[in-house]
This record gives structure tokens, C-alpha cells and sequence, in this order.
């Protein structure tokens, strides 16, 4: 007679397999509810979240075309004047660059500006080529009637800078670029930072994390470190911050700028700076480690004798991680360009 208690070996591991997968399914199913929910609340935020920071601050240019550019001043005794542009994804220029402004504010009359596509400039549909930027921010100097003025350049504003620059070299009086970028830099540049290559990366963020809310998420819960970088900031603004931060992040116009980059990062590939403009390079020294010819590369752009490249300790964001010894660098580059000008 056979005992029919009698366990079959072979049916225990089958068990034991299907709880692993009832378990993964579980946890996948869980995971897909929580982003399903996030994805919800950021649609839902984005739309309050316009209300909070809807005309906080700056002042509005419309361009030939339309469209809305904002810009904020920072007057001054100084008949200097420079022209503060962001690096690529800003949310807000005017909050990122705040402090930096209000420390330069007695070397310069200082402007702002958010190009459109980013904090409260309009969103366009016109293709962000370096010529229709550059052409959008010629018309802004034109309206405010300077026709004479430094330009800082963050990131890759550097690239839009450069064409800027031999495009109007009568009114460009210097370039200063915050770890700026360079059309060379994508010869050496690691895989992942190739045009293309990344191209394809904020791609898979906008639609892996800002569209499914995790940005968002991400953002609030460390904002006070973001608050901490921008000590101008006070309280009254933290909800408007934090409500460009988390709605304006990698816009519709900031990734038709990225589908440009490789076709303007040829546009410009052959360019230096004409032999009029002084430029000052401040680098960050995190990059200058990870990409040899990072420090070459902005030398060999740079043609007026009175240029300079130097490398500060800091992250590719300097105006946050090493804010005071680049108001330092700058302060004593143009100190020395007034001396040499004087000289001359």
C-alpha cells in the first residue's frame, strides 16, 4: 500500500519558485501603483504650481516673433553692464543666479535673463538653433539699449556664447564663462556626454522621472539643500522655487534645445572668440579630472591676449559649490582687463 503523504521532491523547488514570482509580481505591481500615483499628483501640481509662481519676479520682453522672454535687473552704480545666461535644464535662472548677481552687483549692472523655454519665459515652438538664440537675445540688448556688455555664460550658454560673439563683436566687451561649454568638447567627451548620446539621456529622464513624478519627489525632499546654495533666497520665495524647480524642469523648447545641440555644436565647431573680446574661463576642477583636455580645449578658443583660464576647486555648478572664490576670480580677471584698457 502506498503512502500518500509522501512528499514529491521534485514539486517542493516548483513551489518555492512560484512564491519568488508571486512575490516580484507583487512588489512590480506595488512599484507601478507608486509611480501611477506620483505621475498623477505631478499632473496635478504642475497646474496649482503655475498659479504660485505665475509673475514672480522680472520683467518681459516679446521678441519679433511673439514670444515672451523674461529678464531681471539688478542696477548699479557701475556703467558696466553684464548679461547672466544659463546652462541647459535650468528651471528658474533668476533664483539659480540670484546670489551671484547680488554679489556683482557693484561691478556691473546685472541682467538675468531666462531664455525662452526656461523659468518664466514663454515656451516656442521656433527650433532653438544657436542662430534664432542668439538673434532672440540680440533683440532683448537692442530693446533695453546696451549696446555694450559683458556676457556670463553658464554651461551651455558657452556654446551660444561664442557664436554670440562673432556675430556681434562690436558689442560684446568680454566673455566670462562658468565652466562653460565648448563645440570641442564633444571630441574627447565620455560616451555618455557625446551630443547624441546624451540626447538620448534626458530623453529617458524626462519620460523615467519628470513625467512620472519622481523629479518632483526628489526635489522636495532636498530643497533645503537647494535653499542653502542660494542664500538670497528667503522664505517668501522657497514656494515659488521650489514650484519652478518641480513644473519647469526639461520643457518642451529645453528638449527641442537638446535635439539642436549636435547640429549647433557643428555650426560653431571652427570658432574662437574674436581677438576683440577678453575672455575669462573659470573651470571646475571635477571636470578638468574627468576629461583631460577640458582646460585645453577653452585655451585654444580664446585669441585677445588679456584672456585667461584658470581652475577652481568645485562642481560643474561653481556659482553653488564655490561661489566666492569665483566672485573672486571674476572680480580680479576684470580689475586687471579695467588696468590693461587704462594702460592702453
Amino acid at each position: 500500500m502506498k503512502n500518500n503523504d509522501v512528499t514529491n521532491p521534485v514539486k517542493k523547488p516548483r513551489r518555492i519558485g512560484r512564491k519568488i514570482l508571486k512575490f516580484f509580481g507583487i512588489l512590480f505591481l506595488m512599484i507601478l501603483v507608486a509611480v501611477a500615483i506620483l505621475a498623477v499628483r505631478h499632473h496635478i501640481k504642475c497646474k496649482s504650481d503655475r498659479k504660485i509662481f505665475a509673475d514672480a519676479y522680472g520683467e518681459y520682453f516679446t521678441t519679433s516673433h511673439g514670444d515672451r522672454i523674461n529678464y531681471t535687473f539688478y542696477d548699479s552704480k557701475s556703467d558696466d553692464v553684464a548679461v547672466v545666461l544659463p546652462g541647459y535644464g535650468c528651471s528658474t535662472a533668476h533664483y539659480e543666479f540670484d546670489t551671484f548677481a547680488d554679489r556683482l552687483k557693484d561691478d556691473y549692472k546685472m541682467i538675468i535673463v531666462e531664455p525662452l523655454g526656461v523659468g518664466l519665459s514663454d515656451g516656442t515652438d521656433r527650433k532653438r538653433t544657436v542662430e534664432n538664440y542668439c538673434e532672440e537675445l540680440h533683440e532683448l540688448m537692442q530693446y533695453l539699449k546696451y549696446d555694450k556688455y559683458t556676457i556670463i555664460g553658464h554651461s551651455i550658454a558657452g556654446l551660444y556664447s561664442l557664436y554670440y560673439a562673432n556675430q556681434y563683436t562690436d558689442e560684446v566687451e568680454a566673455f566670462i564663462g562658468i565652466d562653460a561649454s565648448l563645440p570641442h568638447q564633444s571630441d574627447d567627451a565620455p560616451w555618455i556626454a557625446k551630443p547624441k548620446n546624451t540626447r538620448m539621456l534626458y530623453k529617458i529622464i524626462r519620460v523615467a522621472f519628470v513625467k512620472t513624478g519622481i523629479e518632483r519627489l526628489i526635489t522636495e525632499l532636498s530643497f533645503d539643500k537647494t535653499m542653502e546654495q542660494i542664500p538670497t533666497l528667503t522664505e517668501d520665495d522657497r514656494d515659488k522655487a521650489l514650484a519652478l524647480y518641480c513644473t519647469a524642469s526639461l520643457t518642451d523648447t529645453q528638449m527641442d534645445e537638446m535635439n539642436e545641440l549636435p547640429e549647433n555644436m557643428k555650426k560653431c565647431y571652427d570658432m574662437k572668440f574674436p581677438s576683440e573680446v577678453p575672455v575669462l574661463y573659470v573651470l571646475a576642477k571635477a571636470n578638468t579630472e574627468s576629461m583631460d583636455s577640458w582646460e585645453q580645449i577653452h585655451k585654444d578658443v580664446v585669441t585677445n591676449p588679456n584672456s585667461k583660464v584658470t581652475v577652481i576647486e568645485g562642481e560643474h555648478y561653481l556659482h553653488f559649490t564655490s561661489l566666492d572664490v569665483l566672485v573672486d576670480e571674476i572680480q580680479k580677471w576684470r580689475s586687471n582687463e579695467m588696468k590693461q584698457q587704462e594702460a592702453a
